[in-house]
């Protein structure tokens, strides 16, 4: 057995002539030499096992014309005689090539001007590498971030188009009554809404409306109210005075269609009184309670509203509904939970309590000063971290 003294003698002892063949025949890059006129005089072992030949001896006085389509054959002896010409040095260059069957393969090439012992460009010497499957993985990385901006600016277009159509039906028109003021604002966390509001009748005595919060963010969500809206907006005229079956069918017609979600919901209705003010009757499935402003006695009542469960899982039973009069100047005012679960700094819910002193001094005023208020405020509790979920508020007051 050989020592590794003795393999550092053969190396020492070998002559240039066994090192050169030594790197042409063990190489894994293309190695070669051409003449003036590109022809190839000596290559590595690599060199002829990819053009599918037995030795590279099959290569001598062939060119790239032999091999490649004349596309790539013609760019590289002209890139190869420029080079000879002007004494100039091509480095790390990547070529296409291109192949007779139609294939295509890459390889980067460094070719330099071939110098001998007379000093003068006797031909040129050349280092090839393929790198065809690192090209064509970064080809296939390139098609998928192209398709992926197209996707994301298709979605984008989606999300711009979702929210303009959204903005325009919900709430749409707030209606403009002789026996109460309504003010309304629902301001998203996403592009796109999750929180519905909607007035399905209204007639010059008598107003419905809905407020609802559908599970989720984003497209999904706000496609949901548009359905919804669309339901109430069918089946809520109907049942003016029968807010529990106006419940129960909606709940009948989302059943399943909202993936692990569903959707809280508060239906209502005012009727005008011949002696001022009006009636308000409410049912609930879900949704929080709500805040009565008592204009006499300028104090807050927190309205607790019965709630049998929510809406689009097919478990809402026997619906119950609760009715009040509210009086000249007195003001009820509606939130989804993205007001009452609004944090604070220090992750303190303010809950509807916290709501009460901030509505109870703007209360007296237009309804649509109020909403501004209760959005200062919200603004201000969460040290400008607002809205942090679709937040929905209606306001009524009776005249």
């Amino acid at each position: 057995m050989q020592t590794p003294e003795g393999d550092h003698s053969e190396l020492l002892n070998a002559s240039d002539l066994m090192l050169f063949d030594a790197l042409l025949s063990q190489t894994q890059d293309q190695v070669y030499f051409k003449d003036r006129k590109s022809r190839f005089v000596k290559a590595s072992d690599v060199v002829a096992k990819k053009f599918g030949l037995a030795s590279t001896e099959e290569l001598e006085g062939k060119s790239d014309f032999d091999f490649f389509t004349r596309e790539h054959a013609q760019q590289s002896y002209d890139d190869e005689q420029r080079l000879m010409r002007g004494d100039e040095k091509l480095v790390n260059i990547t070529e296409k090539e291109t192949w007779p069957d139609g294939s295509i393969t890459w390889a980067t090439s460094t070719k330099i001007p071939l110098h001998l012992a007379s000093g003068n460009v006797v031909g040129m010497m050349g280092i090839t590498r393929d790198v065809t499957e690192q090209i064509n993985a970064q080809i296939e990385l390139e098609k998928s971030r192209e398709l992926l901006k197209r996707k994301n600016d298709i979605m984008q277009t989606d999300f711009d188009n979702a929210r303009r159509i959204q903005r325009r039906l919900i709430p749409g028109p707030i209606p403009n009554l002789p026996f109460v003021d309504i003010a309304a604002s629902s301001i998203s966390l996403t592009e796109v809404n999750g929180d519905l509001i909607t007035f399905p009748t209204v007639t010059n005595d008598k107003l419905s409306f809905l407020l609802g919060d559908v599970s989720g963010h984003g497209v999904s969500a706000g496609l949901f109210t548009v359905l919804i809206k669309h339901l109430a907006d069918f089946y809520m005229p109907r049942s003016f005075n029968k807010l529990d079956e106006a419940l129960l069918t909606l709940d009948e017609h989302l059943k399943g269609l909202i993936p692990s979600g569903f959707v809280a919901i508060l239906v209502g209705t005012l009727e005008a009184k011949q002696t001022g003010g009006c009636q308000i009757t409410i049912a609930n499935a879900g949704q929080p309670s709500a805040l009565w402003f008592h204009s006499q006695s300028g104090e807050v009542e927190i309205v607790t509203l019965p709630s049998e469960n929510v809406i689009g899982l097919g478990i809402c039973g026997e619906v119950q509904s609760k009715a009040f009069d509210l009086e000249a100047g007195d003001c009820i005012l509606f939130v989804t939970d993205g007001v009452i679960e609004c944090r604070s700094s220090d992750d303190a819910e303010i809950g509807l309590e916290g709501l009460i002193q901030a509505f109870a001094s703007v209360a007296t005023k237009d309804v649509s000063k109020i909403i501004e208020h209760i959005h200062d405020f919200l603004e201000a509790y969460s040290k400008s971290n607002f809205p942090q979920d679709d937040t929905s508020i209606l306001a009524l007051k009776a005249k």
